[in-house]
């Protein structure tokens, strides 16, 4: 039997490499997304102290900005490694069971990238070939650097002074308190609840009407609206409230914003 062989214009198989290359990049990127959500579901360990992790992703962007965290863990006298080691090694393991779920043409064109990134990897390069550890260490590099960004001071030891750079408020009670220079104090003390998605921020909404009502009290210049403020006390604490916490919730919305991109 004669040998067959396929010819393939040379534009052609251009395409070609670009859709797998295309494919290869979206699908790093949704692997990316994918160990992110998970480590974002898991409640953080608490390996860092002070530090207000909310869930393992931030623990572990921690570990990338602050670390390396060599020292090795010991728990019961065992000695488990270092906290940055077993870090990598646990999130790698995500990574490898989601890169384990995809079909083999996704293998494939993700394992030609992984070839064609490394270009020193031992393992057999043919057409077809699958590389699970050079894809895993691509999606890897990905996180790396997904955890390297993001204003981590917001979760540090020292967020109460940090947040006070970050946030932006807005409204009339807010804007007497700043120039009481006592919004800030008032912020410092709730810095979790401002960072927490889910935090309850009625408590720091109340600190912050007593802290106007208070205010308006001592204006002794405005006779008329202390009498009017005496007799609405009720109807503008309400106001004042609904007023201070929809301005709470802009600025933890715009807190995470800069926390998470």
């Amino acid at each position: 039997m004669d040998d067959q062989m396929t010819a393939v214009e040379i534009d052609g198989l251009i395409r070609l490499q670009s859709a797998a290359c295309d494919f290869a990049c979206a699908e790093i990127a949704r692997i990316t997304e994918t160990v992110i959500a998970d480590l974002q579901s898991r409640e953080a360990i608490g390996l860092f102290g002070d530090v207000a992790a909310r869930h393992w992703w931030d623990e572990y962007r921690w570990n990338l900005q602050e670390g390396n965290f060599d020292d090795d863990e010991y728990v019961f006298g065992q000695n488990l490694g270092s906290i940055s080691g077993n870090w990598d090694d646990t999130v790698r393991a995500v990574v490898q069971g989601e890169v384990e779920k995809l079909p083999r043409y996704a293998l494939i064109f993700l394992s030609a990238r992984a070839f064609e990134e490394d270009g020193n990897s031992d393992e057999d390069e043919s057409v077809g070939s699958i590389w699970v550890d050079g894809v895993v260490d691509m999606v890897m590099e990905e996180i790396k650097q997904r955890g390297s960004q993001g204003n981590l001071g917001l979760i540090g030891h020292h967020r109460g002074d940090v947040i006070g750079y970050e946030i932006e408020g807005s409204g009339m009670v807010w804007s007497i308190l700043s120039e009481r220079g006592e919004a800030m104090d008032l912020i410092a003390g709730k810095s979790y609840e401002m960072i927490d998605p889910d935090g309850d921020l009625s408590e720091l909404a109340d600190e912050m009407v007593e802290a106007f009502m208070a205010a308006a009290a001592e204006d002794n210049g405005g006779e008329v609206f202390f009498v009017f403020l005496e007799y609405f006390e009720d109807q503008v604490r309400s106001l004042a409230y609904e007023e201070v916490l929809s301005s709470l919730e802009d600025m933890r919305t715009g807190l995470l914003e800069r926390l998470d991109k």
